[in-house]
């Protein structure tokens, strides 16, 4: 039986289970296995580069999958700004119904030609606002700021962590008392025993990155699948930290060499700039498979990854994991209190 959660209601899936918006692994492709297999596939708005690139990636997943699918929009510093008014009006156009937002609250970021807020745009048009952020103090400033679902990260989470160094072992479960909106955990999950810990934590659903690029159809290539596979939870490193935009890498030659002028030039980051370029990371993921090619992107869960399921395998193996502990084994912990 499937796991029925708002998240599910809300945007019309069978599994609560959200594929992040992975830059450079978003595609078609990624996203419409997943939403083939339940769940809600998402396709990465910043990997096209433009608002006509979008529309017809858009397009290229519809003729892919019949079930919903989410578009991601991330704000955040980067070297090339793209522009954000042509990507967005393009999902607007295309009729997207869901949209994950990520970085700035999209309240506070104005993309519309006359100041509109990204969320104005987005609630104006009728889509679903998903909003990614990595701490319970700004999960709450987007729930005040209108949107529909929050995505909650914390420390473990592949990419992007924030400067909190909270566990979602704590995170999770004070969002569960002070969040009203429905939440999900974001990150380091690929098993399904943490579903069903993150339901128990007042969560909806959870969002999924690192396990996805380990599937057959991700679209990247298979020496980056085999690193996943080869790699565990201590396999990640922290870069970035002294210019306040901390993330969670894959560690490798390349990323140790980032970290080591990092501690050299704290705070300069045109001294590890050519390291970290988007060029790298694509030729890396896209091109090559090499993991030491490029910075990407990887969470702990790495740990949790074994094999290169299907997205379907994947899919019915963490759901049916999830269902079976909260069917059999929690609900016998539950006994009637003795009478002695």
């Amino acid at each position: 039986m499937p796991l029925r959660t708002s998240f599910t209601e809300i945007c019309g899936i069978e599994h609560p289970i959200l594929c992040g918006g992975m830059q450079y692994v978003g595609y078609a492709e990624m996203a419409a296995a997943v939403s083939n297999a339940g769940g809600l596939g998402t396709v990465s708005a910043l990997t096209q580069g433009s608002g006509a690139n979008l529309r017809a990636e858009i397009q290229r997943c519809r003729s892919m999958t019949t079930k919903p699918f989410a578009v991601n929009l991330t704000i955040l510093p980067m070297m090339v700004t793209p522009n954000y008014h042509e990507v967005v009006q393009a999902v607007i156009d295309e009729g997207i119904k869901i949209v994950q937002t990520a970085g700035n609250s999209p309240d506070r970021v104005k993309v519309g030609v006359n100041g509109e807020s990204l969320l104005k745009m987005l609630k104006d048009a009728g889509i679903i606002v998903i909003h990614k952020c990595m701490s319970v103090k700004h999960a709450l400033a987007a729930e005040r700021g209108g949107v529909d679902i929050i995505s909650l990260g914390a420390w473990e989470y592949g990419g992007h962590i924030g400067n909190d160094e909270i566990t979602h072992w704590i995170s999770q479960a004070i969002a569960g008392t002070r969040l009203k909106v429905p939440f999900l955990v974001a990150g380091a999950t690929a098993h399904g025993s943490q579903i069903a810990a993150a339901l128990a934590m007042g969560a909806c659903g959870v969002e999924i990155g690192t396990a996805f690029m380990a599937t057959k159809e991700c679209p990247i290539k298979q020496g980056i699948k085999d690193a996943i596979v080869k790699a565990d939870e201590k396999s990640t490193i922290l870069l970035l930290k002294h210019v306040h935009n901390v993330g969670r890498f894959y560690r490798s030659k390349l990323t140790e060499e980032v970290a080591k002028i990092e501690e050299q030039h704290p705070g300069d980051f045109g001294a590890i700039a050519h390291l970290m370029t988007g060029k790298r990371n694509l030729a890396s993921l896209r091109e090559t498979g090499d993991p030491d090619g490029g910075a990407w992107t990887m969470g702990m869960g790495a740990g949790l990854i074994h094999d290169i399921p299907t997205c379907a395998e994947l899919m019915a193996d963490l759901v049916g994991t999830a269902e079976s502990i909260i069917r059999d084994r929690l609900t016998q912990l539950v006994v009637p209190a003795s009478r002695l």
